[in-house]
């Protein structure tokens, strides 16, 4: 008999259905349109709109929310096996392993915006700090977290005196060209090989490497790992304080959801405000205006938890809470899938949309997306134990056989 913490399931399915609002930009249309509304994806108030409600509410929220759950899920498979009796340590290292590879297969494979990577390697350094006193756990997590801003802070300081290469680089990275576009058009209109190609750095058609391009890299990689260590320790010790198991009283959650939007949402505004105000100038977008909605995102984070908990002690809308459950437990089989379908929709080998749709009309695409992973998640689980790659992730972490079909599960809300 097996037991799960059901609303872990909600909380990683809402993130999980959330981070496809931030994917299918990158799936659809040019890469630098996910961050700058100006290159491309209609400029209309409509197509505008939607970016600045996904900007306020999915960026960098569904990753640190997926972070946070990661960081807690360590916390409990570790402690399972050490209440069973078992060392963890062969085990988390392998099932980290195994998502490594999987990471790197779907990275090069499908599509190059993997996160599975950065969670990997993030994990083997995660394992030795899940010891750690929760208090300890939040304030390292968020200066790790906090770093990001404090390196695009100071790079933002010093642009304005790098060589005329280093500017250059960035300014082309930021607002890519007419020939740069169409070229990356051309490229994910095109065959499946040349794509591969692409990702695996064989693409003759790939600039050089040009002066400035390693400042760009280096914040970027900085943050991004940043971003996910940190939001996993945060994320062990709202675990071990029983904040993500519902288990805290609704006052306390109230003031929660009240901290967390009253302070996230001025400042995700704020941060939409000052990109405008500076009319998406790289100089500006690229280090500095990371950093306010880089401060919103445990806010607004905390504030999607504190409502999912409640909501989780109510009988309002129950079936699409065990639905979005049905999600969050498969959620390695849907965000693969989410790639499988996006690429398949938009790329050449595919139907061929890429640079075709705005923004608007993605979101519908992402509506129909959500319905079939609803719809497919809650029937799989009605008759099998676990997603199809989490049954195979799960043979090669014990590295024997499991069984696939259903056996009784107890909830624990």
């Amino acid at each position: 008999m097996k037991q799960r913490i059901v609303v872990i399931d909600v909380l990683r399915g809402f993130a999980l259905l959330g981070i496809l609002l931030m994917n299918m930009s990158s799936f659809a249309m040019p890469n630098m349109a996910y961050f700058n509304p100006t290159v491309y994806g209609g400029n209309d108030v409509w197509n505008r709109l939607v970016f600045s409600l996904s900007h306020i509410f999915a960026d960098q929220k569904m990753m640190a929310l997926f972070s946070m759950l990661f960081g807690a899920s360590v916390m409990l498979v570790t402690s399972n096996l050490e209440k069973r009796g078992q060392s963890p340590f062969g085990f988390h290292y392998i099932r980290n392993f195994w998502l490594l590879i999987f990471g790197l297969l779907h990275s090069v494979l499908i599509w190059d915006g993997d996160i599975l990577l950065i969670y990997a390697l993030c994990s083997f350094v995660l394992y030795w700090l899940r010891r750690m006193p929760p208090k300890w756990q939040l304030g390292l997590g968020l200066l790790i977290f906090f770093v990001p801003s404090l390196v695009s802070a100071s790079i933002g300081a010093t642009f304005p005196y790098l060589t005329p290469a280093d500017q250059a680089y960035a300014e082309s990275f930021w607002q890519p060209d007419e020939t740069a576009v169409t070229t990356e058009l051309a490229l994910y209109r095109g065959s499946y090989t040349d794509q591969l190609a692409h990702r695996l750095g064989d693409d003759p058609s790939s600039a050089p490497y040009a002066d400035g391009q390693s400042l760009v890299e280096i914040n970027l990689l900085v943050e991004f790992f940043g971003r996910a260590l940190g939001m996993m320790l945060v994320g062990m010790a709202f675990y071990s304080w029983d904040v993500l198991t519902a288990r805290r009283s609704d006052e306390f959650y109230i003031k929660m959801v009240l901290a967390g939007f009253g302070v996230g949402l001025p400042m995700g505004l704020i941060s939409l405000y000052q990109y405008t105000a500076h009319d998406w100038s790289a100089i500006y977008s690229l280090f500095n205006g990371r950093i306010p909605n880089h401060i919103a995102t445990p806010f607004i984070v905390s504030g999607y938890i504190a409502l999912i908990m409640l909501w989780s002690r109510s009988n309002q809308l129950a079936k699409l809470r065990d639905r979005l459950a049905a999600v969050g437990r498969m959620a390695l089989t849907n965000y693969i899938g989410q790639s499988i379908i996006g690429t398949f929709i938009f790329y050449g080998f595919g139907l061929g949309l890429f640079g075709y749709l705005n923004r608007v009309e993605q979101f519908l695409i992402i509506l129909l997306i959500w319905v079939f992973q609803f719809m497919f998640s809650s029937w799989w689980l009605s008759r099998y134990q676990y997603g199809p790659l989490e049954w195979v992730w799960r043979i090669l972490s014990h590295r024997c056989w499991q069984p696939l079909r259903m056996k009784r599960i107890v909830r624990v809300y």
